[in-house]
């Protein structure tokens, strides 16, 4: 898909892969709607695009609750009549399994996955109702694809993430809407930064160095632009740079 002229949609533009990847959308041509819980960092996202001639708008959103998300994706419609791209971005890690309170690991499920699950439905549908397709991009993890002991919630949804994106790679010869995912590994985000500089050092050693979010947000634009992907999962490591997970074909 050729992203200028598009209309996209960014939830946690606010900060991270999000900021990076609607900073590139705009530099490329897109108009965005960068989608956060955090509105004053959707703002500031807007304005660093703005900066540079871009055009963004911020607008807060809560991705557990389906009325942002159709929302976010109405004030696409409202402000510029269509909905191209959709990048489900927004997440969180974190989560102590045991602790008495399952309230922690609860939200990571519905952030990482459920949010996902539903954010994709809506832009389907509103998609479909377009009749011009779309590309949709889910944020899974290297997590999704390998075991994460220290952080087995946050693994398992990163891997429902995966399996939900693949499942739905028909979509592509029956609407024209491509759904891809995208898995980086360890990436310098305010949300790793928050385990405390010296951890993210400590970690980025033990996996051989630490992404950028830009580095992501250039594998999210190669999935926009090659038409060949559908049910795709990107992998983006500091290693072995962007390549694609296996391709699984139902029996």
């Amino acid at each position: 898909m050729e992203i200028r002229d598009r209309v996209a949609v960014v939830s946690g533009g606010g900060s991270g892969i999000g900021r990076a990847t609607v900073l590139e959308l705009a530099r490329r041509g897109a108009r965005v709607i960068a989608a956060d819980i955090n509105l004053a960092g959707a703002e500031e996202t807007a304005d660093l695009a703005g900066r540079e001639g871009g055009i963004v708008i911020a607008r807060r959103c809560d991705v557990t609750h389906t009325e942002d998300l159709a929302g976010a994706m109405a004030c696409a419609f409202e402000h510029w009549g269509q909905l191209d791209i959709v990048f489900n971005n927004a997440g969180i890690g974190g989560e102590d399994l045991f602790a008495d309170d399952p309230g922690p690991w609860q939200r990571i499920i519905e952030i990482n996955l459920v949010a996902v699950i539903d954010a994709t439905r809506i832009a389907v549908r509103e998609m479909r109702r377009a009749g011009k397709g779309g590309v949709i991009i889910n944020t899974a993890s290297m997590g999704g694809l390998l075991p994460m002991p220290d952080s087995p919630v946050y693994a398992a949804s990163k891997a429902g993430v995966v399996n939900f994106t693949r499942s739905l790679g028909y979509l592509a010869a029956q609407d024209g809407i491509r759904v891809n995912a995208i898995c980086p590994t360890f990436t310098d985000t305010p949300l790793v930064r928050r385990s405390g500089d010296e951890r993210v050092e400590e970690v980025a050693k033990l996996v051989g160095g630490i992404l950028q979010p830009e580095d992501v947000a250039a594998g999210v634009i190669e999935l926009i632009e090659d038409e060949s992907r559908a049910g795709a999962i990107m992998r983006v490591t500091v290693r072995g740079g962007r390549d694609y997970a296996r391709e699984v074909r139902p029996y």
